[in-house]
């Protein structure tokens, strides 16, 4: 045989070999190692929502006075903010120091995070406790992505990228229900962080095992992007705390009446949002001149990926509203005993119409394009909360039920269609980042949107309670007699307020999910790697 002959066919074995899958040129099944991966990234994304159906059960078991909002809302926002921060420097760092390390130190964060929650017996230390909590929740993200670039060959890693993606947006899906489940099981809400640890720890054990020998990338020669990773953490906190703050009542009046402290960042908001938006703009001066960027820049230049985006991180801001407040309206309906399990009903309702939306919405989008099916899908969203706005004082299950079915719709129809826009607007060496900014773009939305949606509610509710005089205990007074006035000034004033202001939240999301058809008609047919 020719020696030139000889050697072109085994260039081609090898070309052959690479192509099936680096794995299984190891003698390994990707799926095999995947599995343990994906199993964790949706135990980590239960979490991002697992809180919201036994959030009034925390506030009560913390004695925390619920006219609060824009301090226990750190409970959600505390673990979405490190879970978002995290996931455009993880990847990097795991291709600096390796996959596996990278890997299983995040677990071993989240890990930590969920005993301390379990562990938790005041406000700021189930706060501090989500946010360790997010920050290794967040990191196995990126890490999981950056696996499936080394497990597959280029052909097959979009749709296995869309399985991370899917495995992230299952788990904060189920969160509620999860969540709900556990604390009706149990009778305690600690167990749902007491139980992240078996799993999570099993789930390690065969990772190690698996990964022993599995060809994983990493341990390259690379510049990590310190001053664009300090800049996204600086902007984010800066915007999320400030926009979180509500306006500050009169000395005895508003939700000071309800015995509400005063909110310590009142006075530092402005100087905090302004801070966050300087930090932000001086991060988009720092990736442009960065070698290895922490968010590459230029990939928003393609129309249909920033298009794609900015409706992403409407309908993000958006379906939050529904995990968090359906959840709190429900807690001033009916009894303790029964908040959770009723809240897990109806965000059910929500969460598979959701499922649904999605399923179909991702396949009618192939056929048809994703212009029309995202359209109907944010007109449909936005009719669901506008029936939301009009719910009465008494819990109507059939009808509560209904329109969130219907607004779970609209918002799954948006989601499959935005998410394929934008990963096919990508270049196929940037498929990997763009699936990451897919979720960083919704999370940020759910971050700053319950934040901004939260401080609003707080200062309308403060408007709404200013002529309420302070209950205060009076002389010779027991105290169960003062806490018992105290309530009974509550039921007849204060909660009336408060599901007329979570109403109006219910509102505001629908005119979020109309805001979001502006960046959604530039949506176009075809992306970038339809057109290659």
């Amino acid at each position: 045989m020719d020696p030139r002959t000889e050697q072109a066919q085994r260039a081609g074995h090898h070309r052959e070999a690479g192509d099936l899958a680096p794995a299984a040129a190891a003698g390994q099944s990707p799926a095999r190692l995947l599995v343990p991966v994906l199993i964790i990234v949706v135990v980590a994304a239960l979490d991002l929502t697992v809180i919201a159906p036994i959030l009034p059960a925390v506030l009560v078991d913390l004695r925390v006075n619920t006219a609060e909002a824009d301090r226990y809302v750190w409970i959600v926002s505390g673990y979405l903010l490190a879970y978002t921060l995290t996931i455009p420097l993880m990847g990097r760092l795991s291709d600096i120091v390796g996959r596996r390390a990278t890997f299983l130190a995040a677990l071993g964060v989240f890990l930590a995070g969920s005993a301390a929650c379990a562990a938790a017996d005041t406000l700021p230390a189930i706060v501090a406790a989500r946010v360790v909590q997010g920050f290794g929740g967040g990191a196995m993200v990126p890490v999981a992505m950056a696996v499936v670039g080394d497990l597959l060959p280029p052909a097959r890693r979009a749709g296995a990228l869309g399985i991370v993606a899917a495995a992230d947006t299952l788990g904060w899906v189920l969160g509620p229900l999860w969540g709900a489940a556990i604390e009706q099981l149990t009778g305690d809400w600690r167990w749902i962080f007491l139980l992240n640890l078996p799993i999570g720890l099993a789930a390690g054990a065969v990772l190690v095992l698996r990964w022993r020998d599995a060809p994983l990338g990493g341990r390259q020669r690379m510049a990590l992007d310190l001053p664009g990773a300090l800049l996204l953490a600086i902007g984010l906190l800066g915007l999320s705390l400030g926009l979180s703050v509500g306006a500050e009542p009169m000395p005895g009046g508003g939700s000071r009446a309800l015995g509400a402290a005063p909110n310590p960042l009142a006075a530092y908001r402005l100087p905090l949002v302004v801070v966050g938006v300087v930090a932000l703009a001086l991060l988009v001066v720092v990736e442009r001149r960065a070698r290895d960027p922490l968010i590459p820049l230029g990939i928003f230049r393609e129309r249909l990926f920033a298009a794609a985006n900015g409706t992403n991180f409407l309908i993000g801001a958006a379906l939050m509203v529904a995990m968090v407040n359906v959840p709190l309206l429900t807690a001033l309906l009916v009894e303790e005993a029964r908040v959770s399990i009723v809240s897990a009903e109806l965000l059910g309702a929500f969460s598979l119409a959701m499922g649904v939306g999605a399923l179909v919405g991702g396949r009618v989008a192939e056929r048809f394009g994703y212009v029309g099916v995202t359209l109907a899908g944010l007109l449909i969203a936005a009719a669901g909360f506008w029936r939301m706005s009009g719910w009465g004082n008494t819990l109507e299950m059939r009808r509560m039920g209904l329109d969130l079915a219907v607004t779970g719709v609209g918002v799954g129809l948006v989601i499959a269609p935005i998410a394929a826009a934008a990963i096919n607007a990508a270049r196929r060496s940037d498929l990997g980042i763009a699936s990451g900014l897919v979720i960083v773009m919704r999370l940020l939305g759910m971050t700053l949107g319950i934040s901004a949606l939260t401080a609003w509610g707080v200062s309308r509710l403060n408007e709404a309670l200013t002529n309420l005089p302070p209950v205060v205990q009076q002389p010779g007074e027991s105290l169960a007699d003062y806490l018992a006035r105290q309530q009974e000034v509550a039921v007849q004033q204060a909660i009336p307020a408060t599901i007329d202001v979570i109403r109006d939240t219910f509102g505001a999301a629908a005119l979020i999910c109309l805001l979001a058809i502006l960046p959604a008609l530039f949506l176009s047919r075809r992306g970038r790697r339809e057109r290659e």
